[in-house]
C-alpha cells in the first residue's frame, strides 16, 4: 500500500513542476534528501521519481515566466568551476566504469543546484525550500529522537539505505546540518504551533544524532552546539553549566555502557581499528595526490581491482583492513576524498568554496541589520552557517565531499547574497520605507543574531 501511495502522490506532482517549476525545486529536494522511495518495500523502492520530477522541472524552466537569470556570485563560480574540473579529471580515473556513474550523479546535483537558483527567491520560496529541507532531513531526527528515548540509546540510529544519509554517519552528519536551520525557522516562525514543532524536532535531532553512534557526528555536535545556544541568544554560561549538572547526574541512567565504550575510542584512537583504517585511507589518497597532483586517480578510485589501492597506503595500517573492504576503502574526510579523486587543484577550488561559503553568511548576518525588512535573511544565514560549520568538522571524518545538501547550502549563499543587493536601493531611489509595528503585538524573533 506504501508503495501505491507514494507513486501515486508523485505522479500527480508531475504537472504540478511542470506548470510551477519551483515547487518541481522543492519535490526534488525533498526526493533526494528524504528518500521516502526507501521506505517502501515494493516496485517503488527503485522507481527514478528523482528523474521523473527532474524531467517534469526543467521542461517548465523552459517556459516558465518567472525564472530569473542565474545569480552569478564566488560561490556558485566556484561550483561551475569545480564541476568542470571533475569532467576532466573523469576522463583519467582509474576505473572509469565506476567513475562516469558517479560523476553524472555529482553533475546532476549541481546542475538542479543551479536550476534552484533560477526559482528559489523571495522569502516565501526561499522559506518553503528551506522547510523542505529540515522536514526532510528532521522526519528522520524527530523519529529517531523518539526511538532512541523508548529504546534507551541501545540501538543505533540508521539512515534509509542507498541515500546520502546511508547507515550512521551520514544521517549524524545530516541532522547536525539541519538542527541549526531548525532554530532558524522557529524564530521566524509566527504560528505557535509549528514554532514549537520546529523546536521539538531539533531537540530530538540532536538526540538521534547522539545515538547514531558517530564520532564524526559527535565532533560536529560538539562544536555547533554552543553556536546554537548562541543562536537561541541564551546565556551560555547558565545553559552550560546545567547541561553538565544534568549530563553528571542522569548519564549513567540514561545511556547504555556502550555509548561511552564508543566515545573512549575517539580518545583511544591508536588502539581503534576503524581509526587506524581511517588514517590507511588518507595516507592512500595523499600518496594518490602526490602522484597524480593535478587529476588525481578519479571518482570511485577505491574500486580499482588491480591492488593499486593499497600500494599507495602506509604498510603499519595494513593490519587494520578486514574483509569489509568497501567500508574501509572509503576516503573518511571529504578533503581526503577531493584530493586523492582529484588532484591538488580541485582541492584548492574546493577549500576556497568552503572559505567563501562562510565568510557570504557572515557578511549577510552583519548587511541584513541595515534594513528591518531583510531581518529574516540574517537569522537564516546564521542557521545555515552553523549547519555548515557542522558539514565542515564531521565531514572532516566522512566521505560526504558530494553530499547534495552541501551543495544546496552552498548555493543558498549566494541566493541570500542576491536578495540582500536586491534589497539596496539603487542611485536615484529612496530607502525602504521602515515597517511600523503596533506596540503589543506578538511578533515572532526575526533579526539577525
Amino acid at each position: 500500500m506504501r508503495d501505491y501511495v507514494l507513486t501515486a502522490f508523485v505522479f500527480a506532482l508531475l504537472p504540478v513542476c511542470l506548470v510551477r517549476p519551483w515547487l518541481g525545486i522543492l519535490a526534488w529536494y525533498w526526493l533526494g534528501l528524504m528518500n521516502p522511495h526507501r521506505l517502501t518495500w515494493g516496485f517503488a523502492y527503485t522507481m527514478p521519481f528523482a528523474m521523473l520530477v527532474a524531467i517534469a522541472t526543467l521542461l517548465g524552466a523552459v517556459i516558465a515566466k518567472d525564472r530569473r537569470p542565474i545569480p552569478w556570485n564566488r560561490e556558485l563560480i566556484l561550483m561551475a568551476i569545480l564541476l568542470a574540473y571533475f569532467t576532466v579529471t573523469t576522463f583519467f580515473a582509474w576505473v572509469p566504469e565506476y567513475a562516469w556513474p558517479q560523476w553524472e550523479k555529482v553533475a546532476k546535483i549541481i546542475f538542479m543546484t543551479f536550476v534552484a537558483t533560477m526559482f528559489i527567491y523571495g522569502k516565501a520560496r526561499i522559506r518553503a525550500l528551506l522547510l523542505v529541507v529540515v522536514a526532510s532531513i528532521g522526519f528522520y531526527g524527530f523519529k529517531g529522537g523518539i526511538w532512541s528515548i523508548l529504546k534507551g540509546g541501545s540501538e543505533k540510529g540508521l539512515g534509509p539505505p542507498n541515500s546520502f544519509l546511508d547507515g550512521n554517519t551520514f544521517l549524524g552528519l545530516g541532522l547536525n546540518m539541519v538542527v541549526p536551520v531548525l532554530v532558524a525557522l522557529a524564530r521566524d516562525e509566527p504560528r505557535r504551533w509549528l514554532r514549537q514543532l520546529l523546536y521539538l524536532t531539533a531537540a530530538l535531532s540532536v538526540i538521534a544524532s547522539i545515538f547514531t553512534y558517530s564520532r564524526g557526528a559527535w565532533l560536529g555536535l560538539v562544536v555547533i552546539t554552543p553556536l546554537v545556544l548562541l543562536q537561541l541568544k541564551m546565556r551560555p554560561r547558565i545553559v552550560i553549566g546545567a547541561g553538565l549538572v544534568v549530563s553528571v547526574i542522569f548519564a549513567s541512567m540514561l545511556f547504555p555502557e556502550k555509548l561511552f565504550q564508543r566515545a573512549d575510542t575517539i580518545a583511544n584512537y591508536d588502539m581503534d581499528q576503524s581509526a587506524n583504517q581511517r588514517f590507511m585511507a588518507w595516507t592512500v589518497h595523499w600518496n594518490v595526490a602526490k602522484a597524480y597532483p593535478f587529476v588525481g586517480a578519479g571518482f570511485e578510485f577505491d574500486m580499482v581491482k588491480d591492488g593499486r589501492y593499497l600500494s599507495y597506503g602506509d604498510e603499519k595500517y595494513l593490519s587494520s583492513f578486514t574483509a569489509a573492504r568497501k567500508e574501509s576503502a572509503a576516503a573518511h574526510s571529504i578533503y581526503f576524498q577531493i584530493l586523492g579523486q582529484h588532484g591538488f587543484v580541485a582541492l584548492f577550488i574546493y577549500l576556497w568554496l568552503l572559505v567563501s561559503v562562510p565568510l557570504t553568511l557572515l557578511r549577510m548576518r552583519t548587511s541584513s541589520r541595515k534594513n528591518p525588512e531583510t531581518a529574516w535573511i540574517g537569522t537564516y544565514a546564521t542557521g545555515l552557517l552553523i549547519g555548515f560549520v557542522g558539514y565542515a568538522v564531521s565531514g572532516a571524518f566522512l566521505s560526504s565531499a558530494y553530499f547534495d545538501l552541501a551543495w544546496l547550502y552552498f548555493a543558498f549563499a549566494a541566493i541570500l547574497s542576491h536578495e540582500i543587493a536586491l534589497s539596496v536601493p539603487k542611485r536615484g531611489q529612496a530607502a525602504p520605507a521602515p515597517v511600523h509595528r503596533t506596540v503589543g503585538a506578538s511578533q515572532p524573533a526575526t533579526g539577525a543574531e
